[in-house]
């Protein structure tokens, strides 16, 4: 795969060890997913009483994957309906589908691999996240994780700011 505009990297050992579809398969084998037009803004939603994950048509793979993820961590969480609590859940699950797709190890691997950091799509489409997963991703990281993906762009003249 070639990013564009930049160098031509192999991304075949970018992705984090957690595949959603995998898990899908090994862990949720009674769901079924289906791709459909939605409503609004919506990417995806769990459906009868968790048999089923709807994904949102015209979306890109990666977003598919995301959402996914997504939708799979709130089965595990077992959060059908979330009242009053909903901005809260849906931060807590983007944030733990985020972790999960986006390792540390894999973002050290790709900054690396491209020699910068400073293009949020062209590191998402390396990670085969979409931007925003990618972004809340580097928003969580702590300051350890922070200095370790700084150490491994440090003499390659990255202008990218983890602050």
């Amino acid at each position: 795969m070639t990013v564009t505009g930049a160098r031509p990297v192999d991304v075949s050992g970018f992705r984090s060890s957690y595949d959603p579809w995998v898990d899908l398969q090994r862990t949720w084998p009674h769901v079924r997913v289906v791709i459909e037009p939605m409503r609004g803004n919506l990417l995806g939603e769990v459906r009868e009483d968790g048999g089923l994950i709807a994904l949102r048509a015209g979306t890109t793979l990666a977003q598919r994957r995301c959402t996914l993820a997504h939708e799979l961590i709130h089965l595990e969480r077992g959060i059908r309906d979330c009242g009053p609590w909903l901005l809260r859940e849906e931060q807590l699950v983007h944030a733990e589908a985020a972790r999960r797709l986006v390792t540390l190890e894999a973002l050290c691997r790709a900054t690396r691999s491209l020699g910068r950091a400073d293009q949020l799509a062209e590191l998402a489409q390396v990670l085969d996240v979409d931007s925003e997963t990618l972004q809340l991703r580097l928003t969580r990281l702590d300051r350890r994780e922070r200095a370790r993906v700084r150490n491994g762009l440090r003499g390659l003249g990255s202008v990218w700011n983890l602050a």
